[in-house]
């Protein structure tokens, strides 16, 4: 049994092998029970749109509800001075003849857009409705024993604006859809006169509207004035809200292409059949080959699933926008023409191509991709856990950890890489569009710190940019760059390793918020850096490939200017295990020593040379490359791929001049320095300035056997305040 927290109950589906028939649990709040609905045999329906309907009620309200609402109306009419019911609420082209946008005058205020019936193809007709967001109904005393919940609704959601008009429940549907190019305009009709919508919108209205009747609607470029600022500011503060108080929310994700329907039915069959599949324990592998047709899963080779990497490639994946809009809906179906799919069915689906290895075979070019920024599955997922995050743990999430969940998503406007996820966060920001985006960064980082002084090294991991596109300061994230690595820190802080001094971050910011002084060392320097690349591992034997190449430069380096090291390792050992920075495929473990069996066999492939360095232990096993595709081997060797491409993704083979090697920035140059913040967890490449003692950060590295207390020792350097701007 479901906990029930809306106005209309949330109904589970159950099968009955004795009736044959499909029943629906829910509760009933006029009877204070749980009641059986019995809906008739086979299986369930296909998932359909639901917009709501003007004119209909949906889900009513007991007493105790109504009572709640009658009291706020009570206190609005008191406050405004509004008498219902208020003809001025519903805007018509009467009331103005040379306007469509009448302003919001009360707080909390929205337009909801009643779309008129009408057939597909001729022109769209739509008026005003202005509600309400104020009110929220309280929670039901009489459900309440000694401060517990009785029964199964334990908290009453508000999912309806209140009427303007009336001082009724209005119920609406949000809509989530990408605006498309502000170039390609289409005439619609409004309030009587006519106004132009992207022609992304206007195919969506066209798929939306109802051939007999009405129907509810909330879509920002309509129901917003986005020609005033002011208006535009306020409505975006109330954005997360408007979506919260939707009945539902539908996602348009653009009209049928490229086999989309049979995209989306595969998915599903592929997550029923999956569902319950169980994963080698420890190896994130999914079933054999040999087993896909019979889990009915399309062949490696199939063009489904390039018509599966198209689907999830659709602009809608990407937008900074749609998650907030998701992760606080209700009820989220996404239509794709006429296609319609729940997100529950999609998120599964996702899923179950994540966790069983399935989503390489979208492209087979994916691992040199981008392994974080951003997969359609990915950025499915990262909803998913926002979404379970936000249900679970409302207004608990922090800003830090908010944008960097959403780092990967794109935004026309860079500043809505922050105000676009304020109701996703306790830690909101007042949107303002008159401040740069420098501004905006800065503030969201002096916040950020702010609120959680222990979320300094985290948000210096952010830093992860050659040229910042804004002139923020250098430890500000830039927000509005994808990540080109794949985060150190943000995967072994609090984990595996000690802190130095083992005591906490010390640091100020100066008045201006541009200069933050942190107390650290400065170790060593960089003294040989390689190109940036973006190898393989799969790739390595192949002599010919750009692994093969990028691998030998970086033994070139190895074994020119590292000739002994520290924390009794050999160079073999330090050689590799720099390659995968120490980590393991789910980079929040150390890497295992089965890995080096496999890489002295890839090593030696490469460089034609057995052994390929003089330390190299001999392999306690017999292993040869075709013995990769053997079971066992193959999995070991697929994580490897994976903590190989994450470490050296985007990063640089280098040595210092200390003796170690490690994974630089790209944008790291000779002679940079690498610094330890005391009670930090990842050391940082900085650059000192030329015409003053401050220094830009550069960004995260991996250097192995930096962290280590024997190379501390050695150091023998005092800590100071190390000043970046």
């Amino acid at each position: 049994m479901e906990l029930f927290t809306d106005d209309h109950n949330v109904a589970t589906w159950i099968w009955s092998d004795e009736k044959q028939q499909y029943c629906i649990k829910e509760w009933d709040i006029q009877q204070d029970k749980l009641v059986t609905k019995w809906i008739g045999s086979g299986t369930p329906t296909e998932v359909k749109p639901d917009i709501v309907q003007a004119e209909v009620v949906y889900g009513g309200l007991d007493l105790f509800r109504d009572a709640a609402l009658q009291g706020f109306v009570s206190k609005r009419r008191t406050k405004y001075g509004i008498s219902f019911p208020c003809s001025s609420a519903v805007t018509n082209p009467t009331v103005s003849e040379d306007f469509v946008y009448e302003p919001l005058t009360y707080e909390q205020d929205i337009r909801i857009l009643q779309l008129d019936a009408g057939p597909f193809g001729d022109e769209i007709r739509c008026t005003f409705h202005v509600c309400s967001l104020e009110f929220e109904c309280p929670i039901d005393p009489a459900k309440q024993l000694n401060g517990k919940s009785k029964g199964p609704t334990f908290k009453t959601a508000t999912h309806y604006a209140v009427s303007n008009t009336t001082g009724k429940p209005f119920w609406y549907t949000a809509l989530s859809y990408v605006w498309g190019d502000s170039s390609l305009v289409e005439p619609i009709r409004c309030n009587g006169r006519t106004i132009h919508t992207t022609r992304s919108l206007y195919i969506a209205l066209q798929y939306l509207r109802q051939s007999d009747t009405a129907v509810n609607i909330w879509v920002d470029q309509i129901c917003i004035n986005q020609d005033d600022l002011e208006e535009k500011t306020r409505q975006v503060i109330l954005m997360g809200k408007i979506y919260q108080r939707a009945w539902n929310t539908h996602v348009w994700l653009g009209e049928e292409a490229d086999n989309s329907s049979d995209v989306i039915d595969t998915l599903v069959a592929i997550k029923d059949a999956l569902q319950y599949y169980r994963t080698d324990i420890g190896t994130g592998v999914g079933p054999d080959i040999e087993d896909f047709e019979r889990l009915s899963i399309p062949a490696p080779d199939s063009p489904w699933w390039q018509y599966c990497c198209k689907f999830f490639c659709r602009p809608w994946f990407q937008r900074v926008w749609v998650i907030q809009e998701v992760a606080l809906s209700r009820d989220v179906r996404l239509l794709c023409g006429r296609k319609c799919v729940s997100m529950d069915d999609l998120n599964l689906s996702a899923l179950c191509l994540l966790d069983n290895d399935l989503e390489r075979f979208l492209n087979p070019g994916r691992l040199t991709e981008d392994l974080e920024n951003e997969s359609g599955c990915m950025r499915i997922r990262q909803i998913w856990d926002l979404t379970t995050s936000q249900h679970q743990f409302p207004d608990q999430s922090t800003l830090l950890s908010t944008l960097i969940q959403t780092r990967g998503a794109r935004a026309t406007d860079p500043r809505d890489k922050v105000f676009g996820i304020m109701g996703l966060t306790a830690t909101p920001i007042h949107p303002d569009y008159s401040l740069s985006v420098s501004n905006v960064y800065t503030i969201a980082a002096r916040r950020i710190l702010a609120s959680d002084c222990s979320r300094l090294e985290d948000l210096l991991c952010g830093v992860d940019h050659e040229i910042p596109q804004n002139d923020s300061p250098t430890w500000v994230p830039d927000w509005s760059c994808p990540r080109q690595t794949i985060s150190l820190g943000y995967l072994i802080s609090h984990r595996s390793h000690t802190p130095v001094s083992g005591s906490k971050l010390r640091w100020t910011i100066d008045l201006d918020g541009t200069s933050l002084t942190i107390s650290g060392i400065v170790l060593d320097s960089v003294k040989t850096i390689g190109a940036p690349s973006e190898p393989i591992l799969s790739d390595l034997p192949n002599r010919d490939s750009a692994t093969c190449k990028y691998v030998q430069n970086c033994v070139h380096y190895a074994q020119s200017y590292c000739l002994s090291y520290y924390a009794d390792s050999s160079l073999f050992e330090a050689f590799w295990k720099t390659l995968v920075a120490d980590r393991d495929h789910s980079g929040f473990q150390k890497a295992p020593a089965d890995y080096a069996d496999i890489f002295a066999l890839l090593i030696d492939s490469a460089t034609g040379h057995s052994p390929t360095f003089a330390d190299q232990p001999v392999p306690k096993r017999r292993l040869t490359l075709g013995n990769l595709k053997v079971r066992r081997p193959s999995y070991l060797y697929r994580e490897m791929q994976i903590a190989f491409k994450r470490a050296v993704k985007g990063r640089r083979f280098g040595t210092t001049a200390r003796g170690c090697m490690g994974l630089f920035p790209r944008g790291t140059r000779l002679n940079d320095q690498i610094s330890i913040f005391l009670g930090g967890y990842v050391p940082f490449v900085v650059r000192q300035c030329e015409y003053s003692s401050s220094y830009q950060l550069i960004g995260e590295c991996y250097v192995h056997g930096i962290m280590e207390d024997q190379m501390m020792r050695t150091a023998e350097l005092e800590p100071r305040d190390i000043v970046l701007i």
